[in-house]
């Protein structure tokens, strides 16, 4: 497909990067030269320097042929008139970034009055999946499908474990818990295990489990699982709003302290949230962390717009053992980067993004009898969990699964039925109305048929 990108900053870049990877045609535009540059040099795109919200510029870009037509600039306002003057051009879909908590509240409105087809809010995707993390305090990341009735979540595995040395078609029945060992991250090497695979020390683990059997699945393992109620917050930007609106609105008993050093931010979050303390100051100075108790609370969360900082921050809150640590991190690169450095959880709103989009674009690439609903990138992208809705017949449904021909490194990890969430076994099937959760390495799926040989 032809995919235009107007605004080549983290997000741009990331999501020009996955796309074209993906084998689609994408063109990027930006106002910098220097950007488009860059962009142009690492991947493999095409370029135009230029305003994207002009038509002359998406004319230049070839909009009336394009597929989609995806506005990511630091504006809102350029990004929504940039989606509706390329749908004047052409019959193109559109997405645009809209960030503002103010929009957020009027977002079906502005899609279908302005004809935009879908949109998306990184900073609150990220408020979303650190609240995820907050409630399984004990994994590195949290993911959910079936809008939360399954997480998938990343979990080490504690030294002197019971599961230590246990096959995984035994982990169920030994901790008395439904659940699915699905991904095991192994000395730098990546597993789609079977069930005769056994867990090692050090593993780190991908599972899958409904919420009670998540409690029961920790506890059984070797942690010990408690609410989260007290947070420390650096930094008062757009995904510390989000994250204060999450928190507040799902646990009536949480204590909030926010530290940031510009007062206008300060005078702004205290205006919107009465109840939460707000502490101008510079949080780089250890005197002030002490000082308003960053030890003494359940989570430290780390929210500035400056990578460098929150890295040195999480690290030095990483001392005391019983603190949870989340970081911010929005460059990839440092995220490879720090794979040997000790961070609890690391969150990237420009991957959040981008999955998102990958999602909706593989959704919309096809003439399929499913879609993808979830799309999720593990393991630094080489793995993905992608939720599937089964609309149609196809080959692979009404196939009992110890039939079907799976393609290598696939795993099926989740059926949702009427309410229902299923454990899939060898006598299972899917059929028509299903949601469906695959774990895949190797292999990108468009299409639910997509995880049989041919």
């Amino acid at each position: 497909m032809k995919i235009i990108i107007v605004g080549c900053g983290k997000v741009g870049y990331t999501l020009a990067k996955t796309l074209a990877e993906e084998k689609h045609n994408v063109i990027v535009i930006d106002r910098e030269q220097a950007r488009v540059d860059i962009t142009q040099n690492d991947i493999d795109c095409m370029g135009v320097v230029g305003n994207g919200a002009i038509q002359s510029v998406l004319l230049e870009a070839e909009v009336d042929t394009a597929d989609f037509v995806i506005a990511v600039t630091n504006s809102d306002e350029i990004n929504i008139l940039t989606c509706m003057i390329a749908r004047k051009s052409s019959s193109c879909r559109t997405i645009a970034r809209i960030r503002n908590p103010e929009y957020a509240k009027q977002i079906e409105y502005i899609m279908k009055e302005l004809d935009i087809s879908t949109t998306i809010n990184p900073e609150q995707a990220a408020a979303r999946e650190i609240t995820r993390i907050i409630r399984y305090s004990n994994s590195i990341s949290s993911d959910s499908f079936f809008k939360g009735r399954l997480n998938l979540l990343k979990v080490k595995v504690p030294d002197n474990s019971k599961i230590i040395g246990l096959k995984l078609n035994r982990v169920a029945m030994t901790l008395n818990c439904n659940v699915l060992i699905c991904v095991i991250e192994r000395n730098g090497d990546v597993i789609i295990p079977s069930g005769d695979s056994t867990i090692e020390k050090d593993d780190k683990i991908f599972f899958v489990a409904d919420h009670n059997n998540v409690i029961k699945f920790f506890n059984g393992i070797g942690y010990e699982y408690k609410p989260l109620n007290s947070f420390m917050i650096i930094g008062a930007g757009r995904i510390s709003r989000y994250l204060i609106d999450s928190l507040t609105r799902n646990n009536s008993k949480c204590n909030i302290k926010v530290i940031e050093k510009d007062i206008k931010a300060c005078e702004d979050l205290i205006s919107i949230y009465p109840n939460v303390s707000v502490i101008n100051a510079d949080a780089t100075d250890k005197n002030v962390l002490k000082k308003e108790g960053m030890y003494d609370v359940d989570a430290f969360i780390a929210l500035t717009g400056i990578d460098e900082e929150n890295i040195i921050l999480s690290l030095f809150a990483n001392v005391n053992d019983k603190t949870k640590v989340i970081t911010k991190i929005n460059h990839l690169n440092f995220i490879d980067a720090l794979k040997d450095i000790h961070l609890d959880s690391v969150v990237n709103p420009e991957r959040i993004a981008a999955n998102m989009i990958v999602s909706y674009v593989r959704a919309s690439s096809t003439d399929s009898d499913s879609n993808i609903e979830t799309l999720y990138s593990l393991c630094n992208d080489r793995v993905e969990g992608v939720g599937f809705k089964v609309r149609n017949k196809s080959k692979v449904t009404n196939i009992k699964f110890k039939d079907m021909r799976l393609k290598n490194n696939i795993l099926i990890v989740g059926i949702f039925r009427k309410g229902n969430v299923i454990w899939p076994n060898g006598n299972d099937e899917i059929m028509v109305g299903d949601s469906v959760v695959v774990i895949t390495k190797d292999t990108k799926l468009y299409d639910i048929a997509d995880i049989v040989e041919d």
